[in-house]
């Protein structure tokens, strides 16, 4: 199932995005926070884990350095052959708490309404919430023809978004369908977005009982699927918290016309 949804108002997104997206041997790899494609706010590099690049010779060589641009976190890669790659990169769990009505905006933008009905439930709507978040994402980018069956494996996050088929061959018109893994299992009944950067509506889908959601990608350019996992803190194993959530983020840009 799938629709389009209006634009999103509040949470800040965390995505890798490519220059250049396509037909580069060497490339730069940003981190950024914000509303896609505008990063607002500088990720810090101090809390970044998992940072790696696979293409279709397996691992290749990162400088573990990254440097500032502007509110961008900077890496340089060099792509040894023709295919696809995939970058992958981790933010380490934060600890905030939200005023009451302000968690629940959040919650009802992010569609996690039965988070909303646990909270009225147990008579805390309006009392402050605290949540622990973790920040995954993964871009993949081309450089001329070649293999691109890893992008369709996971990278071994605790949440991720592992697309079915290579995305960056994908035009304008096609369907790309996803699958939401969390610690390794599918992720039923959520809700996935992907934004182009070009402008427009939002497409918005819904899991199912195999954690597969199928979205249009009606525009050429660069796209984020993104989504919000979120649990109890006493299921996460983090009771100190009410809640833990997980945002996975997928970047992609369409095949070269």
């Amino acid at each position: 199932m799938c629709l389009v949804a209006g634009s999103r108002l509040a949470a800040h997104d965390f995505w890798l995005a490519a220059a250049p997206w396509t037909r580069g041997t060497s490339l730069t790899i940003t981190g950024n926070v914000g509303h896609f494609p505008e990063s607002t706010e500088y990720p810090d590099p101090a809390v970044i884990r998992g940072w790696r690049v696979v293409g279709p010779d397996g691992e290749v060589r990162v400088d573990p350095a990254f440097r500032r641009d502007g509110q961008t976190l900077v890496a340089q890669v060099a792509l040894p052959s023709p295919g696809a790659y995939l970058a992958s990169m981790a933010v380490l769990p934060r600890t905030i708490q939200m005023k009451g009505p302000a968690f629940t905006s959040y919650l009802y933008e992010e569609d996690l309404d039965w988070v909303v009905a646990a909270r009225e439930k147990a008579g805390l709507s309006e009392q402050p919430a605290t949540e622990r978040y973790a920040r995954y994402g993964k871009v993949a980018v081309r450089n001329g023809a070649g293999s691109g069956g890893h992008l369709l494996r996971p990278v071994g996050f605790p949440v991720e978004l592992v697309p079915m088929t290579d995305p960056t061959l994908l035009r304008a018109g096609q369907l790309l369908t996803l699958q939401l893994l969390a610690n390794e299992r599918p992720v039923a009944g959520a809700t996935v977005t992907a934004l182009a950067a070009g402008g427009g509506h939002p497409v918005v889908g819904r899991t199912n009982s195999m954690g597969h959601v199928t979205l249009p990608i009606d525009r050429n350019g660069p796209w984020l699927v993104r989504t919000v996992h979120m649990r109890t803190g006493a299921a996460a194993g983090v009771p100190e918290v009410e809640w833990d959530s997980s945002w996975a983020s997928f970047a992609f840009h369409t095949a070269d016309r």
